[in-house]
């Protein structure tokens, strides 16, 4: 794989630029990772680890007999960490309800 990453990148190097008007701020704050405007273009690259799990919550995501229940719990996993680093991380409050508690 890295080797041709490295082949893509020698691709790039006979190529003049130099026409190509730099990005302003308000471009550059507007931009996203591919993966948030198109999740299917997300391809995280896989660490094998050694954890402990409880053998209940393992064996819950084997009961179903299928293969699989590794990418279901890396799944949940994701799921988790993506809810937790949002901005509002689901405790977004409308004004409205403030008002309404003050009463």
């Amino acid at each position: 794989m890295e080797k041709n990453r490295d082949t893509d990148i020698r691709g790039f190097m006979g190529i003049d630029f130099s026409d190509i008007p730099e990005m302003t701020d308000e471009q550059l704050g507007e931009l996203k990772p591919s993966h948030l405007r198109n999740p299917e273009n997300y391809r995280p690259i896989k660490k094998k680890i050694c954890m402990y799990i409880d053998a209940d919550i393992l064996e819950w995501y084997k009961e179903d007999g299928k293969r699989g229940y590794q990418t279901r719990i890396n799944q949940v996993l994701r799921q988790n960490m993506v809810h937790e680093s949002s901005p509002t991380n689901g405790k977004s409050k409308d004004v409205s309800d403030e008002k309404e508690e003050d009463s």
